[in-house]
């Protein structure tokens, strides 16, 4: 007599999860075949400046740069070494890796492997990751805050309530966020709430991560450093935006322009962090289209700004190639740091 083996919890929301990614793509699918013209997308594509499509791809490649410095500001600030050319090698792989496969998280796991490979203590590592993260997604927040105030101002006033509640869930987010990476009490909470359910080894790599990101607020030189960079990064990122707008003939006021572009690159940011890259590109079609600019265009838009960033990151696939890095050396890159 056989029985069936019980569905474990885990195998249920994977499934699940299966599931709802099908459904997405599969509705981003059909809106895209049923609603946009795409004789009318190509025809915005191939009439592209050059003069865009060169400084495009020089803005996103400036900006891989940018990455890699402000991220080996930090390892350098807890005191790891990484250099400039190391870290902006890393970046490009990992930059690459984000716009090939559909799951975000395997740029990070690619970049925590890579740190180790250069000696890079984990905790150190994670910890440099995220407070990056943290100040970026902040800035977002920001930057996306003051254009829906902007649009709700002068574009749309009837939706200054919803805008206004918007902005407030993500102040709260914010602020939950800064008290998990850096309230010391919250740490010790979750310390004693773990500490029997994980092996000793993770925990006391628990440990140096929280003692790596408390350290970071003992550096404002440097946090302020990190928050400028971080900035200049997101305003590189919306500038590219509306470079690739106008080579492909959006006729936009530059301040409405700006505004839609903040406020899109959080929708995405968040979206691709819920169900990865297609769904965040999908959220960019629906923003820019609810903000005003005609369906088609949106999607031509949306696309060529992934493809330029992808022929940007081209570099990365080379890089990753000679690395020789493989999926099983990922999956094992934190495993190795905790026994270490």
């Amino acid at each position: 007599m056989t029985t069936d083996s019980p569905t474990t919890p885990s195998t249920l929301r994977t499934t699940l999860h299966t599931v709802v990614r099908v459904v997405l793509i599969g509705a981003a699918i059909y809106a895209l075949w049923r609603w946009v013209d795409w004789a009318r997308v190509w025809t915005a594509l191939s009439s592209m400046s050059p003069a865009a499509l060169v400084i495009a791809v020089g803005l996103a490649s400036t900006d891989r740069v940018l990455m890699g410095f402000k991220w080996r500001q930090l390892v350098r600030a807890a005191g790891g070494s990484l250099r400039l050319r190391d870290a902006t090698n890393i970046y490009y792989q990992t930059c690459f890796t984000d716009l090939v496969f559909p799951n975000v998280f395997a740029s990070e796991g690619l970049r925590v492997y890579l740190g180790r490979r250069l000696g890079i203590p984990l905790a150190l590592l994670l910890g440099s990751m995220a407070i990056e993260r943290m100040i970026a997604a902040a800035v977002a927040i920001v930057l996306a805050a003051a254009g829906l105030l902007y649009l709700a101002a002068e574009v749309e006033p009837q939706m200054r309530q919803t805008f206004l509640e918007i902005i407030a869930a993500t102040a709260v987010v914010a602020v939950l966020g800064l008290l998990a990476v850096w309230w010391t009490p919250l740490h010790r909470i979750a310390g004693r709430a773990v500490r029997d359910r994980i092996s000793p080894k993770f925990f006391q790599l628990l440990k140096k991560i929280s003692a790596s990101l408390v350290a970071y607020r003992g550096q404002p030189a440097t946090l302020a450093i990190k928050l400028g960079l971080a900035i200049a990064e997101n305003l590189l990122q919306i500038v590219n935006f509306y470079v690739i707008g106008r080579g492909l003939g959006i006729r936009v006021p530059v301040l409405p322009f700006f505004a839609a572009i903040a406020v899109t690159a959080l929708v995405r940011r968040l979206a691709m962090h819920v169900e990865g890259k297609a769904l965040g590109e999908g959220a960019a079609v629906v923003m820019f289209a609810l903000l005003g600019i005609q369906k088609d265009a949106a999607v031509a838009l949306t696309f060529a700004h992934y493809a330029l960033w992808l022929l940007a990151s081209l570099p990365g696939a080379y890089l990753l190639f000679r690395s020789g890095v493989k999926l099983r050396d990922l999956e094992g890159a934190t495993e190795g740091g905790a026994q270490g």
